[in-house]
């Protein structure tokens, strides 16, 4: 699911979204696997978004 879908979903049935994170990736995975590490820090695995009812 898009990530806009996903908010749309979100904020519609009634919750604040209070901020996005995007957690990176650990420095050490650059030198195990830098395309890894490129990839992740272009397009990141996964996304928190504290969120509460409006």
């Amino acid at each position: 699911m898009p990530l806009g879908a996903l908010l749309d979903e979100v904020l519609t049935a009634g919750f604040r979204l209070e901020r996005l994170v995007e957690p990176q990736p650990v420095p050490e995975l650059a030198e195990r696997d830098p395309a890894g590490y490129a990839r992740l820090c272009r397009e990141p695995a996964f996304a928190a978004a504290p969120s509460d009812r409006a």
